[in-house]
């Protein structure tokens, strides 16, 4: 099953603060997207690498610009994985087993 949502790409950039300490800045920015479930192959295979997969996305190619970080319904999710599909990319969102 599919469903249309809104998702929340976040990059992180590293600044400089008053006295020349590295500070991250985050920045967010929404997009529209296609959320369908997990396959059994893609659980297994992120289990493997310490992950628990939630999400796979699909969003507009031009609308990705490499984030690692995704937030969806309120929740933060580390961008594991991505798969080019003609005009759009496959976005696979999980967390780190542990953390």
């Amino acid at each position: 099953m599919t469903k249309v949502d809104v998702l929340s790409l976040i990059s992180t950039t590293e600044t400089r603060d008053k006295i020349n300490q590295p500070v991250s800045v985050e920045t967010a920015r929404q997009v529209y997207c296609t959320i369908a479930s997990v396959t059994r192959a893609e659980w297994v295979a992120a289990k493997q690498k310490s992950l628990t997969p939630s999400y796979v996305v699909k969003v507009f190619f031009a609308d990705y610009a490499g984030e690692t970080i995704a937030e969806l319904g309120g929740k933060r999710y580390e961008i594991y994985r991505t798969f080019g599909t003609g005009d759009y990319v496959e976005l696979y969102l999980g967390t780190k087993v542990g953390v």
